[in-house]
This record gives structure tokens, C-alpha cells and sequence, in this order.
């Protein structure tokens, strides 16, 4: 996958569902917020799982053709 992450801190409530699932992509700031390490940290499949389990939906992934989900 070929893609640009982002979090939403707004939306964000720091549940760590995303470091679980995708722990060199994703860790939680000292606000318990939830940060992107590294776009490519971990395999498609932990990194599409951790954007499905985010319980307020606030991982964005735009790949390299602009289709943001």
C-alpha cells in the first residue's frame, strides 16, 4: 500500500485499538493520542485492520491515487 495516514486527534479518543493492531504505524502520544510513527511500519493487513477498529473512525488513509478512506 502505497499511502499517506493520518488521525484525527479531534475524533481520536485514545482507545490504542491502532497500536494493538499496528504498533510500528501507530503509538500514542503524552495526551493519549493516538500518532502515525510510520506510514509503511507494518504489513497492509495490520494497518487496514487498525482502521476498521478504531472505534471512532479517525485513521484516514489517502493512497497514492487520492482515494481517501
Amino acid at each position: 500500500m502505497s499511502a499517506k495516514l493520518s488521525v484525527d486527534r479531534d475524533r481520536c479518543m485514545g482507545s490504542g485499538q491502532c497500536t494493538f493492531y499496528a504498533p510500528a504505524t501507530f503509538d500514542l502520544d503524552d495526551d493519549s493520542i493516538a500518532i502515525v510513527v510510520d506510514d509503511h511500519g507494518d504489513g497492509d493487513d495490520k494497518i487496514l485492520m487498525a482502521i476498521e477498529v478504531c472505534p471512532t473512525r479517525a485513521i484516514a488513509r489517502a493512497d497514492a491515487e487520492g482515494d481517501n478512506t
